[in-house]
């Protein structure tokens, strides 16, 4: 394969797409930065009129808000927008399986597993940098607006240097994951379902189960909300750096049962 092929095949993603005017760029991305921007800016409105409150209250007591600390500043960021970006990235796969787009590739490409990886780079590429983005506005605009609750946020903090870095490595490999699962489905509602569902279904729900925390230390999303410096509940083996490896290995794990499925169905 020439090595002009993944960089022409990004391109040949963006347009398939629909260039500036597709489904990324006004449906995906607007939905990325509404999603996980509104809800943090609502719960920070929402907490700091309860501390004012409190705070002009004869007895302060009455009404206590917890403040925020960095490592819990951006936890819709990492939820909503790592999640739509993934799931962006699983419907653009499945989509693709499917005809006339499928034989398009199957003409447009000597491997089946260029325009996977293109997919990847062009999607997992665009979360990484708008769930960055959004990180480092969050930490900045929170602790200006709402200095009662979120005062204690910093973005030059270690936790919020490692948000900056590690949020869209996150990002970057839950698209890859979202693709390679949508290769093996080959079914775009499918491919969001059990994605979605496994996030955030399977993931919470496997501590119903006997030695179920112990099992949940394991899981690939929750290891990879972890590694971002996120504060969770999760008793994991290895240290954030090593959860976050070892949800990207996941992720490429996972990616490549998909171009195995792929290129069989070549066959």
């Amino acid at each position: 394969m020439r090595a002009s092929t993944i960089p022409t095949a990004v391109v040949a993603e963006s347009i398939r797409t629909g260039g500036r005017r597709g489904v990324v760029w006004t449906i995906g991305v607007p939905a990325a930065v509404l999603s996980g921007l509104l809800i943090t800016m609502a719960v920070a409105i929402v907490a700091e009129q309860f501390a004012a409150i409190g705070a002009a209250s004869a007895n302060p007591a009455s009404i206590q808000v917890t403040s925020a600390t960095t490592p819990n500043a951006v936890y819709w960021i990492i939820t909503f927008t790592v999640t739509i970006g993934a799931i962006t990235a699983a419907y653009a796969q499945a989509s693709a399986m499917r005809e006339p787009a499928d034989d398009l590739e199957r003409f447009s490409y000597v491997r089946s597993w260029t325009a996977p990886i293109a997919r990847w780079l062009y999607y997992g590429t665009v979360t990484a940098v708008v769930s960055s983005a959004l990180v480092v506005c969050t930490l900045l605009t929170l602790p200006r607006a709402f200095p009662l609750v979120y005062g204690g946020v910093e973005l030059m903090s270690d936790a919020g240097l490692r948000f900056v870095w590690a949020v869209p490595l996150y990002g970057f490999g839950a698209c890859g994951f979202g693709i390679g699962l949508a290769a093996v489905i080959a079914n775009p509602a499918g491919a969001i379902a059990l994605l979605l569902g496994w996030m955030y279904v399977v993931e919470t729900a496997i501590t119903l189960v006997p030695n179920g925390y112990q099992l949940q230390s394991y899981l690939p999303f929750l290891n990879g909300v972890y590694g971002t410096g996120q504060e969770l509940a999760l008793q994991t083996p290895w240290s954030r750096n090593s959860a976050l490896a070892f949800f990207v290995a996941v992720s490429a794990l996972v990616f490549a049962v998909g171009l195995l499925r792929l290129s069989r169905r070549r066959r």
